[in-house]
């Protein structure tokens, strides 16, 4: 099976996975097997339908790619989100249930444990009317990706907390679900709005950390809490809200570094390339223009620097199953990513009329010298978007943080000493 834009979508072609219902969930929109008429591919995209799994021959070993589960539990998680923020919203008795929020992120976490090699698909759940229900959604999702990519980095930034203790990443979903709670009380034209759009009312915009943190505070547990009111610090000191108490009688100093908690860290960059990823969703631009604006100096300094290495490796420009256009004209479908040059995966060549019996084509690491390079993914043009990571990151991520926390701490102290911004003490500070 391959991936399709919707946009690209013909009559005949045969649905590979069922579609959920993007306003009724635990609900199919259309089932696997399901074959696509005219009328129905104009319908998909009022359902905010993007993109679908397309049975074609020679690409049956991509199914276990499909982890069904996820797209689900994505969508379910969206569901909830509305529901309970509205219930917030409205002060309804009884309306904020921490349990509920625990249930919510272990579910997810189980559906992405038991699809670990396959959870991958970053494509938003997009109600623009509504985008304040779906970016809650969507960090959430991106965050436990990253946080189950990162739970050795964890331990080492929380080296204070037991091992099995810092390693729970309950609270870190819970306070990515919940960042956003401020904005509840924002007017409507904020609640829509991300950190890079441009504000009208930036004071009014940037209250909401505050006022969030402020509806909850006491009802979470603090390092769920101070993402919240820490979600917009950024690494190099520059984020808000800015603190409020004095240090030794002087004005206070801004958050940096690892003086921010590891959580928050987390969130800050999923927060940001969600919205970067909502404003290319705007303009029609695809997800590998987000990534690449995302590699950019002045948006690499507001981050981690290990946090934002494990969002390179872990959030493909062209996931497998990707239908792409090559430098040298011929079509081909992703069928292995690379973690150290996500531009470069490995594909196979989609055969002109490739029948059942002779499905296969030529099988490409773009990554050799002389392949050829990606120019359109999905017809949509891509190469000025296509980037190469940092050589510091490939260098130190694409393996460290799979061995066990005395590896990670070695790799660690490593990047740091190889020039990756620090901004603080290089040791964690005791949690409360």
């Amino acid at each position: 099976m391959i991936r399709i834009a919707v946009e690209n979508l013909e009559p005949g072609m045969v649905l590979a996975a069922s579609i959920p219902h993007t306003k009724h969930p635990g609900r199919a929109l259309l089932a696997a097997g399901y074959v696509l008429d005219p009328k129905t591919i104009a319908k998909l995209p009022e359902y905010g339908v993007k993109g679908v799994w397309i049975n074609h021959p020679g690409f049956d070993f991509l199914d276990a790619q499909v982890a069904s589960g996820v797209p689900e539990s994505r969508t379910r998680l969206y569901h909830d989100i509305k529901r309970n923020f509205t219930a917030l919203a409205n002060k309804t008795a009884g309306a904020f249930d921490l349990q509920f929020y625990k249930e919510l992120i272990s579910r997810l976490i189980e559906e992405l444990v038991k699809n670990k090699d396959h959870a991958v698909w970053a494509e938003r759940i997009l109600e623009e009317p509504e985008e304040l229900f779906s970016h809650s959604a969507n960090v959430a999702y991106l965050v436990m990706i990253l946080g189950m990519s990162l739970r050795n980095y964890i331990s080492h930034e929380r080296k204070y907390v037991d091992r099995r203790l810092a390693q729970d990443l309950t609270n870190l979903g819970i306070g990515a679900m919940l960042h956003d709670i401020g904005k509840i009380k924002l007017p409507a034209e904020l609640r829509r709005s991300h950190v890079l759009d441009h504000h009208e009312d930036e004071e009014a915009y940037r209250s909401h950390a505050a006022q969030g943190y402020q509806l909850l505070r006491g009802r979470l547990e603090a390092t769920a809490s101070g993402i919240i009111l820490h979600h917009h610090q950024r690494y190099d000191g520059n984020g808000f809200p800015e603190p409020t108490r004095p240090h030794a009688g002087r004005h206070p100093e801004p958050l940096r570094g690892d003086r921010i908690h590891v959580f928050a860290r987390i969130v800050a960059v999923a927060n940001v390339l969600d919205g970067m990823m909502a404003i290319c969703d705007r303009k029609g631009l695809p997800k590998v223009a987000a990534l690449a604006a995302l590699q950019s100096a002045e948006l690499r300094g507001m981050f981690d620097p290990v946090v934002f290495a494990a969002a390179v490796r872990s959030i493909p420009p062209f996931p497998v199953g990707t239908c792409v256009t090559l430098s040298d004209g011929r079509e081909a479908v992703v069928i292995d990513l690379n973690a150290k040059r996500p531009c470069q995966p490995v594909v196979q060549i989609l055969k002109p009329g490739a029948q059942v019996q002779d499905p296969s084509g030529e099988e490409i690491n773009l990554a050799e010298p002389e392949a050829p390079s990606i120019t359109h993914e999905n017809r949509r043009p891509v190469d000025k978007y296509l980037y190469k990571p940092p050589d510091v990151i490939t260098r130190h991520i694409a393996e460290s943080y799979q061995d066990e926390a005395d590896q990670a701490t070695t790799a660690c102290d490593d990047l740091l000493e190889a020039g990756a911004p620090s901004g603080g003490s290089p040791a964690a500070q005791p949690e409360a």
